[in-house]
């Protein structure tokens, strides 16, 4: 029954994440549902994540959806943003940053629903490649900080940044998200196996569920544009304000 859940959740999770991110909200309740150690949840899912990371890469690279000579910039500093979240994350109360993200989330969700062809189309040719390179390290930093430092839905936040600050329409926007979080899970995944923290029969389960999650996810985002994936980034969004809300008040 475990890997039942396992399995079901990384499939549903893996669908999501290649949307519009946020899987994690599914996997890792899953993974406490059945009583494994949060250290364990969170090393186990970026170990199994990778190769379904990879698939849906390929996908979005295959079909002209991943920008890689303004993404890459994003990369290495999304690793610097790791490394500063992990440290605040040892020395700030998570419940400073639980805050203020109740406070943005409902402004996000006001702004794009205000805004509503913010992602609708590819506008990212109208910056300057000064202003591309610029803004992708920015993006990189600030969102792979908070990827370390409290972590829910930061894929989703990767793509709304890419969106609304470079003007890529929001499928091109989550093929640089799944881009840049390739590396951050490779390094993270690294990481969590030489400390010990990987269950490796979930992982067993859990990859080819990811995997093809991942591409039905990639598929369907690339074949329905923006209106299919705006609605997703809306439930990703109210789901993690729920948590929030239940974790600070609760």
């Amino acid at each position: 029954m475990e890997i039942i859940v396992v399995i079901l959740a990384y499939l549903f999770g893996g669908i999501v994440d290649a949307v519009c991110g946020g899987g994690g909200l599914i996997i890792l309740p899953a993974f406490f549902a059945i009583g494994v150690p949060p250290h364990v949840a969170v090393g186990t899912n970026q170990t199994a994540v990778l190769p379904g990371i990879v698939t849906s890469v390929a996908k979005f690279h295959k079909s002209g959806k991943i920008d890689v000579k303004n993404a890459i910039y994003a990369a290495p500093f999304g690793l610097i943003g790791g490394f500063v979240g992990a440290k605040l994350n040892l020395m700030v109360s998570e419940s400073y940053l639980q805050i203020l993200l109740m406070v943005l989330i409902p402004i996000l969700a006001l702004v794009t629903l205000f805004k509503p062809n913010v992602g609708n189309e590819d506008r990212s040719g109208e910056n300057s490649r000064r202003k591309m390179i610029i803004l992708s390290a920015v993006i990189g930093f600030v969102v792979g900080t908070y990827h370390a430092f409290y972590g829910p839905a930061s894929g989703t936040f990767y793509m709304l940044a890419f969106a609304m600050l470079l003007g890529y329409d929001l499928v091109t926007a989550n093929g640089n998200t799944r881009f840049v979080t390739l590396f951050v899970s490779a390094v993270s995944s690294i990481t969590y196996a030489l400390s010990g923290s990987v269950n490796w029969l979930y992982v067993l389960a859990a990859v080819p569920a990811y995997a093809i999650g991942n591409y039905i996810g990639a598929s369907l985002a690339i074949s329905k544009g923006a209106k299919f994936v705006r609605p997703m980034y809306y439930v990703i969004l109210t789901i993690l304000f729920i948590k929030l809300v239940k974790d600070f008040f609760f």
